[in-house]
């Protein structure tokens, strides 16, 4: 998009605006934006945030699986109320279920036999972006963590009980794609980087859920394979240190470390543990997947 540079006064230079910008955040006569100089460039931006965006949705004729994908779906778009047309109890089960394990800061706030309406009761800001974003890394790394130490102890009763960390790291990554499809990143070009960082890590969560369960029902794992569990463990600790303090000579360490271990868990597969080991190999392949976009949102100089 381009703008004329209009002269005011003989020494102010004037440039309007795009008035969908203008709408969409609702800036009026006499406020302020903030301009950040970069180089060639000026970036405008403003802290107010976007009108409350609403929604209806019918489930009368949905599934719980449904249900699920359309509301996690919404919330991550930015959706601030959603007014949701029921059939029943075990609906209004499902959507009370996400509202507690998924969507942090919302509540229903209106309900009848065969409606309910939702609404975030908190703010958004862009500023908490970080801090939630490092301790869905930290959730991730006690979830792989603790599925190996008890899994080396035989402890398998215990493996179901880290669902509650999975849970976690949903609600974690789902607030932070939210943060980024309502606000985006301060710097523009990190905004999509960045969610698909988010969204690799909720799907490596889910990978070590379904590692759990494996093991918890088949009660046992070979002593190689919990090896190999370990080092995927430690690939995944160096991949969040490599993402807090980048560093080119580690990420090629890094690089060589997943190939290395990809081939390895790949040769113990028709010997030992097939299932466990393909939910390894898939972690070690969305652990790597992390590292270009990780390279993206580094500054180049």
């Amino acid at each position: 998009m381009k703008r004329k540079v209009i002269q005011l006064a003989g020494k102010t230079f004037v440039v309007s605006l795009p008035s969908p910008w203008v709408k969409q955040w609702g800036i009026c006569k006499g406020e302020e934006v903030e301009l950040l100089e970069n180089g060639p460039q000026i970036q405008i931006s403003t802290s107010k945030a976007r009108d409350m965006k609403k929604c209806a949705v019918d489930f009368t004729n949905a599934n719980e699986r449904v249900i699920r994908w359309v509301l996690s779906s919404l919330h991550k778009k930015g959706y601030d109320e959603i007014e949701i047309a029921t059939t029943g109890i075990e609906q209004e089960k499902v959507i009370d279920e996400l509202l507690k394990d998924l969507f942090i800061g919302f509540a229903i706030i209106h309900k009848t036999p065969n409606s309910c309406i939702v609404r975030c009761l908190s703010k958004e800001f862009e500023d908490q972006f970080d801090i939630i974003l490092r301790r869905a890394f930290l959730v991730t790394l006690s979830l792989a963590e603790q599925t190996a130490e008890i899994s080396r102890t035989g402890k398998y009763d215990q493996l179901p009980e880290l669902s509650s960390l999975e849970k976690n790291n949903n609600q974690l990554t789902n607030f932070c794609q939210r943060i980024l499809n309502k606000r985006g990143n301060p710097d523009p070009t990190k905004t999509t980087f960045l969610y698909v960082i988010t969204w690799n890590l909720e799907k490596i969560a889910d990978e070590y859920k379904y590692l759990g369960r494996c093991i918890a029902a088949h009660k046992n794992i070979g002593k190689q394979t919990l090896a190999l569990l370990s080092q995927t463990n430690k690939l995944l600790r160096e991949y969040y240190e490599l993402f807090y303090s980048f560093d080119l000579e580690r990420l090629t360490r890094l690089a060589m470390n997943y190939k290395q271990l990809h081939q390895e868990i790949e040769s113990l597969m028709t010997k030992e543990d097939p299932l466990p080991l393909s939910y390894l190999s898939h972690i070690v392949l969305k652990i790597a997947d992390f590292s270009p976009s990780t390279v993206a949102i580094q500054e180049h100089k």
